[in-house]
């Protein structure tokens, strides 16, 4: 390249340099534009407590202006001098609008949840310029019956960033305007794939029966005691394993349901006909599997139940619901090969003592179903 080009070219380059520190020097609220930080909502429970807290731009808010867009509020003069307030000016101002907000914050587990106002914390003054980001604390009391959560942020909100925090595989998501968030479960679980959820869930079947075994056990003795043979004996468990399974399915769906305080009684009368059917018909008969798999389903709505109270990921609904059948049949599995194999140990080969066995069993299992039925009036 020849000299005088070069110069020219290097000319050129200076004057645009130049011209650029001119501008800047000029018009420095080009290069200091404010950012916008999202919105936040973090949220967690604490015994029967929601807690909200929401990391807003407090200024923009009051201001009537979208926290998330800088040009709708950054030559408001209203958000302006609410910028330059100490925060012990501007709390008042911001905990009288949130009476007023909260309003159109809905959070529902599952009815709609009274947020209370907490307090909120304001940073410094600082620079003016700068979005101050404020922590807005709100609580709510969550019933007995609280398993998932659904939050629907406000029309005129702009967007939020929904975190859960303190549990395993929490929810995070993202809402615009007037957007409604799925179920989320609150204890957890909301971004388990597909294979960790029924490993969870599966867990979660085994200790639900670890906790509750009385009546599955005494009701899968009563399958065991009708013939005291490893095939009928079978052939029962798997109507009661499929019974299961479409009580369960049906009941999380809602196309199923019996009422929950009637839930137990209505087991222990199935298990009394179960066992007194054992002392009139000694052989696996068709309507007996019929029977068999009413009461599978009655126990599958009984344990909807129970996984309708736990929470589950809306969006991995059905490995939840079959790793958590799975978790309570497995056992009751293995409670009915034990105990056939202890009643044959004791019977041996006698057909005679194996037909005694099953009817004292069969007795003493009806006998308890009807303490069971009694119960509740012989305690009142």
């Amino acid at each position: 390249m020849n000299g005088p080009v070069f110069r020219a070219i290097l000319r050129a380059l200076n004057t645009c340099a130049l011209s650029i520190i001119v501008l800047l020097t000029l018009h420095p609220g080009s290069v200091k534009a404010q950012t916008a930080p999202p919105t936040v909502i973090d949220f967690w429970v604490k015994d029967d407590t929601l807690f909200l807290e929401v990391k807003l731009n407090a200024e923009a808010m009051l201001a009537g202006a979208d926290p998330t867009q800088p040009d709708a509020y950054s030559g408001n003069s209203q958000y302006r001098s609410l910028r330059r307030l100490v925060s012990s000016e501007l709390e008042p101002q911001i905990r009288n609008f949130v009476q007023v907000w909260k309003q159109s914050l809905v959070v529902e587990a599952p009815d709609r949840l009274d947020l209370s106002y907490e307090g909120v914390r304001i940073p410094v003054v600082g620079d003016v310029e700068k979005v101050r980001v404020s922590k807005l604390l709100l609580t709510a009391h969550l019933s007995d019956q609280a398993s998932n959560l659904r939050l629907t942020w406000p029309l005129h909100g702009g967007s939020v960033v929904l975190r859960q925090q303190n549990v395993v595989a929490p929810y995070t998501g993202f809402l615009t305007a007037g957007e409604i968030s799925p179920l989320i479960p609150l204890q957890g679980g909301a971004s388990l794939t597909t294979e960790q959820t029924l490993q969870t869930y599966f867990a979660k079947g085994i200790s639900r029966f670890v906790q509750s075994p009385l009546k599955p056990s005494i009701l899968v003795l009563t399958l065991v005691m009708l013939t005291l043979s490893l095939g009928p004996v079978m052939s029962q468990v798997a109507f009661l394993a499929a019974g299961v399974f479409v009580g369960l399915g049906l009941g999380m769906y809602g196309v199923l349901d019996v009422p929950e305080n009637m839930q137990d009684q209505a087991l222990v009368a199935a298990i009394i006909i179960l066992a007194l059917w054992n002392l009139v018909a000694r052989h696996l008969q068709v309507w007996r599997l019929l029977a068999v798999l009413a009461t599978g389903s009655l126990h599958g709505v009984i344990l909807a139940t129970a996984l309708t109270g736990i929470g589950v990921p809306p969006d991995h609904l059905a490995p939840a619901v079959f790793g958590f059948g799975v978790g309570n049949i497995l056992p009751i599995v293995f409670v009915a090969v034990l105990a056939l194999a202890c009643a044959l140990l004791v019977a041996g080969g006698s057909h005679r003592t194996r037909g005694r066995i099953s009817v004292l069993a069969s007795i003493l299992i009806a006998g308890i179903g009807v303490y069971w039925m009694a119960e509740p009036w012989l305690l009142a």
